[in-house]
């Protein structure tokens, strides 16, 4: 490798540590950013100058953040999965059958993404808008992809990214992951008790195309109405049908 393509490489690499700094922390001056990445401030200057003049960072008096370029990109990427299109009107159905929040998740980088949903008439939206990421075993969408990954992507997203706890009731260990995922892959579905916000607790199923998994459909809501005996008795099946049904009309 010689030195001008280790440079372009190196300087790809900061690009993306000053949008992260910038995305926890903005908006910041050019002091703040090379103070986080302890860098000069010149060079600091020099990389949100060349980032502010191509649109991925803003600047006003307050300092610098990133720019809605992105959203635009996401959004742009977001209509070009087939999935989207194919379960809008089955997590629209859904949402409405069961009157609360339905999620659809595919998974990109280890992570569940979340690309869109649906509110059913009593449903409580939570931090899971269009383009939120979340760690897959924290909620069930995420569980029943994990479920049917191939055991070494399994084993490179758990390196990747350890099993953070996102509450007291969070997996947080190998062993307990690998129990439970063998059991959803038995099921056909996952739960989510408390594991990714306190109070709440979802039911998930996971789509299967040719052999493949797409993605993740769950209904969401506080535990105190979506109760076990209520899963039970008919959100599950309902959950399970709409995954069938997007499994059904999945292009392919």
């Amino acid at each position: 490798m010689g030195d001008n393509e280790a440079s372009r490489i190196g300087a790809v690499e900061r690009f993306g540590e000053i949008i992260e700094v910038l995305r926890e922390r903005e908006p910041l001056s050019s002091r703040a950013v090379a103070s986080a990445l302890d860098v000069s401030k010149s060079t600091a200057h020099a990389y949100l100058a060349t980032m502010e003049e191509l649109e991925y960072v803003t600047r006003s008096p307050d300092g610098y953040a990133v720019s809605l370029k992105f959203l635009e990109y996401g959004m742009e990427e977001r209509e070009r999965l087939p999935i989207v299109d194919v379960a809008a009107d089955t997590i629209e159905q859904l949402a409405s059958d069961t009157s609360e929040a339905v999620y659809l998740v595919v998974e990109e980088h280890g992570y569940g993404v979340y690309v869109d949903y649906a509110l059913g008439e009593r449903a409580v939206t939570t931090h899971a808008i269009v383009g939120t990421r979340s760690p897959l075993h924290s909620i069930a969408s995420g569980k029943t992809i994990l479920a049917h990954l191939p055991e070494e992507r399994v084993d490179e997203i758990v390196a990747a990214h350890g099993l953070p706890a996102e509450t007291e009731r969070t997996i947080q260990s190998r062993e307990a992951l690998d129990e439970t995922l063998a059991r959803v892959r038995e099921q056909g579905y996952a739960i989510n008790e408390h594991e990714a916000n306190a109070g709440t607790r979802a039911v998930g199923a996971p789509v299967v195309v040719d052999d493949e998994v797409v993605a993740a459909i769950a209904v969401a809501g506080p535990a105190h109405r979506i109760t076990p005996e209520r899963i039970e008795a008919d959100v599950l099946g309902e959950v399970l049908a709409a995954a069938n049904e997007i499994e059904l009309t999945y292009p392919s």
